[in-house]
């Protein structure tokens, strides 16, 4: 495709779409203090776009400042705009009186009636884009390839995997103590830079609880092909999560937190949860019990949501052709 993709932060999804629609993929980041890199990432983005006059143009957002950017400047340079939204909208936020989500949600909601196409993760987040003047499509993560999965011994006991980032949505605190109830007899590791923990709720961790810190790709893999069970945590809805995609390409049982989407999307191989110490450990003991028949379902999973993603993204390649056809670029 004759187009620029355009993100100013690294995620794999990103990676992934831009290889499948065969896009020049520039992603860049900047250490710098955030005004500071904004405007330095908003100076290059204008440079590469007056210079190469993309006929189309897609951006990630995050960040929701690169996206008002190009909606801007849409007008001024003729593109079409294409903006992977997937599920950066903080709901959680939209009545604060906080001047920095003010601003938020004033440049979220301005880059979604300018798009052409916005590509979100759920339905609900679709009708959302919908109802806000957008054109909204539906294209979760791509079940990734995890190779090195393959490789991980199995554990000798019990083990079970958190794949956490410890943002405030992810209730570690009772997760910790879960570990705790647990007792012993299972062995519980915590993804992530634990150094984002308070030193309380490092030092609170039970014998049985390792935090693994954060880890490179291939170690990630290993550590979810050497446990049992996964679990994925959230107290937000309307957002799917990349740690139960990567439980499902290396064919793991989930415990997920019991929240409407997720658990539309992710149907089986699950056992739900409330965010609750109790509950948490009560979901983790039935997934270890009854791992083969949730390995099973996982497994069929996976073929679903493969499928279901092929054809999302036929369609949105089958909207870029159409506006090919019709001389767009």
């Amino acid at each position: 495709m004759n187009g620029i993709w355009i993100a100013w932060e690294k995620q794999r999804r990103t990676t992934e779409l831009a290889a499948e629609l065969g896009v020049d993929l520039r992603q860049w980041t900047f250490r710098a203090p955030y005004l500071l890199r904004i405007i330095w990432l908003s100076f290059k983005t204008c440079v590469l776009l007056i210079v190469r006059r993309p006929p189309v143009l897609i951006v990630q957002n995050p960040s929701v400042v690169l996206a008002a950017l190009a909606a801007l400047l849409k007008p001024l340079l003729g593109y079409k705009l294409v903006v992977d939204r997937h599920s950066n909208f903080k709901l959680e936020t939209s009545g604060s009186r906080s001047a920095k989500y003010r601003i938020f949600h004033f440049l979220s909601r301005y880059s979604l009636p300018r798009a052409d196409l916005t590509i979100v993760t759920n339905e609900f987040l679709r009708d959302l884009v919908d109802g806000d003047g957008g054109r909204g499509v539906v294209l979760p993560d791509k079940i990734p390839n995890l190779p090195f999965a393959a490789e991980a011994p199995h554990p000798d006991r019990p083990t079970v995997v958190f794949v956490a980032s410890h943002s405030p949505d992810e209730p570690t605190a009772e997760f910790i103590e879960a570990a705790r109830i647990l007792g012993p007899g299972v062995d519980v590791r915590v993804t992530g830079d634990e150094g984002k923990l308070s030193a309380s709720a490092r030092e609170s961790a039970p014998p049985n609880l390792t935090f693994t810190g954060f880890l490179s790709d291939r170690d990630f893999q290993m550590q979810l092909g050497a446990c049992d069970v996964v679990v994925v945590l959230t107290t937000k809805p309307h957002i799917l999560l990349c740690g139960a995609y990567e439980a499902v390409a290396a064919g793991k049982p989930l415990v997920l937190s019991n929240q409407e989407d997720l658990l539309e999307y992710f149907s089986r191989g699950v056992v739900p949860t409330e965010n609750d110490a109790d509950g948490i450990a009560v979901a983790i003991r039935i997934a270890l019990a009854d791992k083969g028949r949730l390995s099973s379902e996982i497994e069929g999973l996976k073929v679903d949501l493969t499928k279901f993603w092929d054809e999302r993204m036929d369609k949105i390649r089958s909207e870029l052709a159409a506006w090919e056809a019709r001389g767009h670029f």
